[in-house]
């Protein structure tokens, strides 16, 4: 009895030296941030802005136009000190551990990133896996969007980039990405652009967002856009091309689109260096189906698919095409070409790599592409509306 009495004192003792957890965060201290936002002021100060949750109205509120989220803004020399300052405005602080969306202003993306994602990269809050978008105009006003599905428009956003994979128009960039993107000193940086629209419903005016085209970037400064085709040409380089729709002519009338379907794809880059010249080759292999026609003839032929074959083929490299032409014009990596003459030619490739910008809009690019519809859907014939097939 006695052993059991002093084996109680013992651990009572014990747990008066225990502390808890000294970095415990009450949850109603806090401001959970949901989506954040960076722009800068003309007079070079800092402006953020954070979509915060609101716990009660995010589960459901009995007034209908009630959003699940408010936003609030203030300005700093730095990132930090503006989130700092918005203290002045909430009664909780900014807390970031759940924050999956980043939206850079377009004007502050041109004048360099690489300052304002300092904070970013430091802080142990930060969500390395946030999404990040560039804004066509002001990141506040993308953080005030609305979205016609979801009461939080930071789960809309982030939705959206995840959604649009079924084009594979649409890059997805987060945060680890675009560090490790810009700490490279050949490669050069993308990220999906999103924009307001507005919509006009019953007499009142919505700014709805949606996704828009991709930002490109030279070194931390934007210098351009690629439309939804370039940026499909990009990530068949990339070897990000999961699925989507390729739209080309019929075989049989030339006025009548065919849409064929990317199934699986592969790509792989083989660099080259002969006799001091650099060249690539990109090889594409695609499996597909044929998904929909526009004309009422029978498609589904060995001599007429073996044609829709070749002409996907060629309507890949022309993607591929644009892409490489614009950013060798640009004089841009996104491809990471470096990355593959470096891992082939590891001698070489220091001296490369302090000319890289010489020698990239200088490489030979070859194409080996090749497309093959394995299926042709449900139904083998055309819908028959009654008229004569061709």
């Amino acid at each position: 009895m006695k052993k059991i009495v002093s084996l109680l004192i013992f651990c009572l003792l014990l747990t008066s030296t225990l502390t808890g957890c000294w970095n415990r965060k009450e949850l109603i201290t806090l401001a959970i941030v949901q989506a954040f936002g960076i722009d800068q002021t003309e007079d070079d100060q800092v402006d953020i802005s954070a979509q915060i949750l609101k716990p009660i109205l995010a589960k459901g509120s009995s007034e209908k136009d009630d959003k699940g989220v408010w936003v609030v803004s203030s300005t700093g020399e730095t990132v930090f000190d503006a989130i700092r300052n918005a203290s002045l405005k909430t009664d909780r602080r900014l807390f970031f551990a759940h924050n999956d969306v980043i939206v850079i202003g377009e004007e502050t993306a041109i004048a360099g990133i690489a300052p304002f994602l300092d904070f970013l990269g430091r802080d142990h809050e930060s969500h390395e896996i946030a999404h990040i978008f560039i804004a066509r105009g002001k990141a506040r006003d993308i953080l005030l969007g609305e979205h016609e599905q979801e009461r939080v428009p930071s789960q809309a956003i982030e939705n959206l980039v995840k959604t649009s994979g079924i084009t594979s128009q649409v890059p997805e960039v987060n945060l680890k990405d675009l560090l490790g993107t810009l700490a490279s000193k050949t490669n050069s940086s993308v990220a999906p652009g999103i924009k307001i629209q507005k919509k006009d419903e019953n007499g009142a005016s919505k700014n709805v967002v949606i996704l828009d085209s991709t930002a490109i970037f030279k070194k931390d400064k934007l210098i351009g856009w690629f439309n939804h085709a370039e940026t499909r040409g990009l990530l068949w380089v990339l070897g990000e091309v999961k699925t989507g729709i390729i739209t080309v002519k019929s075989p049989l009338e030339k006025t009548k689109n065919v849409s064929l379907e990317i199934i699986k794809t592969s790509t792989q880059l083989k660099p080259e260096i002969t006799e001091g010249k650099l060249s690539i080759t990109i090889a594409v292999k695609e499996n597909g189906n044929l998904a929909e026609q526009m004309l009422r003839v029978d498609l589904a032929k060995p001599d007429t698919l073996a044609e829709l074959e070749k002409r996907q083929a060629i309507a890949i490299e022309e993607e591929i095409q644009t892409a490489l032409s614009k950013a060798q014009t640009w004089n841009v990596d996104i491809f990471k070409f470096g990355d593959e003459f470096h891992r082939k030619y590891p001698h070489e490739w220091p001296e490369l790599e302090k000319n890289w910008e010489k020698e990239f809009p200088k490489i030979a690019v070859n194409f080996e592409i090749t497309a093959k519809l394995n299926g042709i859907g449900l139904s083998t014939p055309p819908a028959d509306t009654g008229e004569s097939q061709k």
